[in-house]
C-alpha cells in the first residue's frame, strides 16, 4: 500500500492523504478525485477500472507523457462521447482520464444514450 500511494503522488500527481501502517489504509488525492487502498481489497488489486474526469485531457496527457508510465493506447476521441487516455498503475488497475466531448447529462436524459 505504501508503494500504491507513493506511485501516485511521485508519478501522477497526488497528494497522500491519509497512511496508515495498522491497520493497512491509504488516500490519495487530487483535485476532486479521491482513491482508498486498504488490506480489504489487495484481493482485487489489478483488477480496478477508475474514470477520472478532467477539463483538459490533453493538458493531462501531456503532463503524463513525461513519466514513465504504462499507457494503454492512445490519446483519442471516442465514439461514446468522450476523450481520453488510458494507463495502468503500479498495480495493474487501468485508470481512464477523460473530458467529454458533448453534454453526456443530456444525450443520457434524451434516452439516446
Amino acid at each position: 500500500m505504501i508503494e500504491a500511494a507513493a506511485f501516485y503522488e511521485q508519478a501522477l500527481g497526488f497528494e497522500i492523504e491519509v497512511l496508515w501502517q495498522d491497520p493497512p489504509y491509504g488516500v490519495v488525492a487530487r483535485g476532486a478525485t479521491i482513491i482508498e487502498f486498504g488490506e480489504g481489497r489487495k484481493a482485487y488489486a489489478g483488477s480496478g477500472v477508475c474514470v477520472i474526469f478532467v477539463s483538459d485531457v490533453d493538458t493531462a496527457h501531456r503532463e503524463f507523457s513525461i513519466q514513465s508510465l504504462d499507457f494503454v493506447g492512445n490519446l483519442a476521441d471516442r465514439g461514446y462521447g468522450s476523450r481520453d487516455f488510458r494507463v495502468r498503475d503500479n498495480n495493474g488497475n487501468l485508470l481512464i482520464f477523460s473530458s467529454p466531448l458533448i453534454d453526456q447529462r443530456a444525450l443520457m436524459e434524451s434516452g439516446a444514450g
